[in-house]
């Protein structure tokens, strides 16, 4: 049998970051992020590649620790100096910056580890923001 794509979209988080564009995204600041995961995969004997539930499940598992986190590059870590009445939860990655480009790039490599399949994410920032990558 082919190869054949699948996908969910429709997935979101909220989170904060920054980004060193120089204007007001230097500033801390929040978006609702929505994601779109597509993988890739020979059906087995069931017909599938994966369940669209269990996909649901999984891609929702590893969303969960950038729900609701400050999304930080690895280089910017030790400069961070917050105190205050609040939570802090930290998603730190790889990259530049914290920019959407590198949140899909690094969702992107997430998802395909836990998956065990090439994956594609597209990762909205807001109405008509989008950035797309794929792991192999």
């Amino acid at each position: 049998m082919r190869k054949v794509r699948i996908g969910l979209t429709g997935l979101t988080f909220d989170a904060a970051h920054y980004t060193p564009s120089g204007g007001k995204c230097e500033d801390l600041h929040g978006h609702t992020f929505t994601v779109d995961v597509e993988i890739e995969g020979v059906p087995g004997e069931d017909g599938m590649i994966m369940d669209f539930r269990d996909l649901r499940e999984k891609v929702k598992s590893i969303l969960s620790s950038w729900d609701h986190a400050f999304i930080v590059p690895e280089r910017d870590v030790s400069k961070l100096k917050l105190e205050g009445p609040f939570g802090l939860k930290l998603k730190v990655i790889k990259g530049p910056a914290a920019t959407t480009e590198c949140m899909a790039v690094q969702l992107a490599d997430e998802l395909r580890d836990a998956l065990g399949l090439p994956v594609k994410v597209r990762v909205w920032e807001g109405p008509g923001k989008y950035a797309e990558a794929a792991s192999a």
